[in-house]
C-alpha cells in the first residue's frame, strides 16, 4: 500500500519522531512543511522525503499540493498530521501584543484550517486520514496559556464536527494527546514564569517526560498506520 503523509512541524520534536518513523516504511513518501530540514533528514531523496520551506505564520498556498497529487496513485493512502504549533507567549490576558495573538492563531489555528480545507477539496476520492496532535491544555485551563490552550481546543471541535460531517466519505479524523514529551516545547514552558512552572521542571527533574520516538510509535498504532 503506497502512502504520503504529510507534516507540518517535522524538523524537531514529535515532528521529526513521526518522519523518523516514516522513513522505515519504503512505500512511505513524506511531505515535510517546516521552516527547515533536519540535519539528519539532509541527503534523502526527494522520493522519499519532499521539503518544502513553509512558515505557518505566513499566508497559506496550495502550491505544493500540485506534487502531492502528481505523486499520488489510484491506491494511495493520504496522511495529514497537524503537528506543528506554538506555545508562546506564555502570559496573562492583557499583557499580548498584537502580533503574539495574530501569530498564535495564524500557526495554530488559521494555516491547520486552510489546509484541511484543500486537502478535503482536492483529495475527497482518496482515503485520507486527518490526525490533530493535541494537548491536555485544550481540555484543562491553565494559567498564562490562553493563547494555546483556545487553539487546541479550536482545533479539537473542528475535528469533532468534520468526523460528523464525513462519516460515509473516505476521510478519518483523530484527535491524539501524546501527553507531555521531552521537547524543545517543554523547555520554553520550563523557562517561562507562571503559577505552574514547578510542575513543568519537576516532569523533567523526576524523568517523566515521554521521548518524541515513543509518542511517534503509539501514534501509529492508534491509527492503524501498520495495517
Amino acid at each position: 500500500m503506497n502512502k504520503i503523509i504529510i507534516i507540518t512541524g517535522a524538523n524537531r520534536g514529535l515532528g521529526k519522531a513521526l518522519v523518523d518513523l516514516a522513513l522505515k516504511d519504503d512505500n512511505t513518501l513524506i511531505v515535510s512543511l517546516s521552516r527547515s530540514l533536519h540535519e539528519h533528514h539532509e541527503g534523502i531523496s526527494s522520493t522519499r522525503l519532499l521539503f518544502f520551506k513553509t512558515d505557518l505564520s505566513e499566508p497559506f498556498s496550495n502550491a505544493f499540493l500540485e506534487q502531492v497529487e502528481s505523486s499520488i496513485l489510484p491506491d494511495t493512502v493520504l496522511y495529514f498530521f497537524n503537528n506543528a504549533s506554538i506555545i508562546l507567549p506564555i502570559a496573562k490576558m492583557g499583557s499580548f501584543k498584537d502580533l503574539d495573538i495574530a501569530t498564535s492563531i495564524k500557526v495554530n489555528v488559521q494555516y491547520p484550517v486552510n489546509l484541511i480545507n484543500a486537502l478535503m477539496s482536492r483529495f475527497s476520492t482518496h482515503e485520507t486520514v486527518l490526525v490533530n496532535i493535541s494537548s491536555g491544555a485544550a481540555n484543562n485551563p491553565i494559567p498564562h496559556w490562553s493563547l494555546y490552550g483556545a487553539s487546541k481546543a479550536y482545533m479539537n471541535q473542528i475535528y469533532k464536527v468534520l468526523a460528523e460531517e464525513n462519516a460515509a466519505n473516505n476521510f478519518t479524523f483523530y484527535t491524539i494527546d501524546p501527553g507531555v514529551l521531552d521537547t524543545g516545547m517543554q523547555v520554553q514552558i520550563r523557562k517561562n514564569i507562571f503559577p505552574k512552572q514547578d510542575y513543568f521542571k519537576a516532569l523533567k527533574d523526576d524523568d517523566k517526560l515521554m521521548q518524541p520516538e515513543d509518542a511517534a510509535l503509539k501514534i501509529f498504532h492508534t491509527i492503524n498506520y501498520y495495517e
